[in-house]
């Protein structure tokens, strides 16, 4: 066996290989370039922030508080901040409108997210 040209080959199959990566990037990125060029892809401007409100009042509901469902353990703390809470996001929204919260309850627990994405990706048909 001579060792040059093994040698020889090694390296001519490491070289070509090379090169032919370096090919397929250009050539990618060209394509990449071609089509941001087209309009396919052009990154949009940020919107601007939205300005902060002055001062956030929550306007106070007409109806009662809001009420808990029987046999759920909440304090009224809790109930107030998540009232709050929704009347501060939904004051941002501008509408107009009044909201009055009639209930608060737990979610059930279920399947998470990435159990529902599997079952759905493992029962779709082909």
């Amino acid at each position: 066996m001579d060792w040059t040209t093994a040698w020889g080959t090694v390296f001519t199959g490491l070289v070509v290989v090379f090169i032919a990566l370096g090919l397929l990037i250009l050539l990618v990125w060209g394509v990449g370039k071609i089509m941001e060029s087209a309009g396919g892809n052009k990154p949009k401007a940020a919107p601007a922030p939205k300005p902060a409100p002055k001062a956030a009042v929550a306007a106070k509901p007409k109806a009662a508080p809001p009420v808990v469902s029987a046999g759920e353990n909440m304090d009224d703390e809790v109930a107030a901040a998540i009232t709050a809470a929704l009347a501060v996001i939904l004051a941002e929204e501008g509408s107009g409108k009044s909201y009055v919260v009639k209930s608060i309850r737990r979610v059930r627990p279920g399947a998470s997210a990435w159990s529902r994405a599997g079952l759905a990706e493992n029962v779709r048909p082909f």
